[in-house]
């Protein structure tokens, strides 16, 4: 009788099941690593342009003379404190230090900028 080898051994169906379920576990760790990086990238930018909004629309406020004094506030926006601070520059005529915090649990962007009123 001939012995034949055709057939995957038991040995043989554990080892290449092994690598496939190394294989598939990176690849899902991966994933969920991207998932959780892209979440995060949203999470940041949104919190940007609500700062740039922010700081824009304080800016034109003072420009157009709406605001002249120094000014502390804080909102909500979207689930994000937004914390707004305007202070009148002493060493220079009609120069005001406008600073935006905006928070969401550990994360926080801050702007500053110097607008001069007209």
């Amino acid at each position: 009788m001939k012995n034949k080898n055709d057939g995957f051994t038991s040995i043989e169906c554990v080892v290449s099941l092994s690598i496939i379920c190394i294989l598939v576990y990176m690849v899902s760790v991966s994933l969920y690593n991207n998932y959780f990086v892209l979440n995060n990238n949203i999470s940041k930018i949104e919190m940007t342009n609500i700062a740039k909004s922010t700081l824009d629309y304080i800016k034109d406020s003072i420009r157009n003379n709406n605001i002249s004094s120094n000014y502390n506030d804080t909102e909500t926006i979207n689930n994000y404190e937004v914390k707004k601070t305007i202070e009148k520059d002493e060493y220079y005529y009609k120069c005001y230090k406008v600073v935006i915090e905006v928070r969401k649990n550990e994360q926080i962007r801050r702007l500053e900028s110097y607008v001069l009123q007209q």
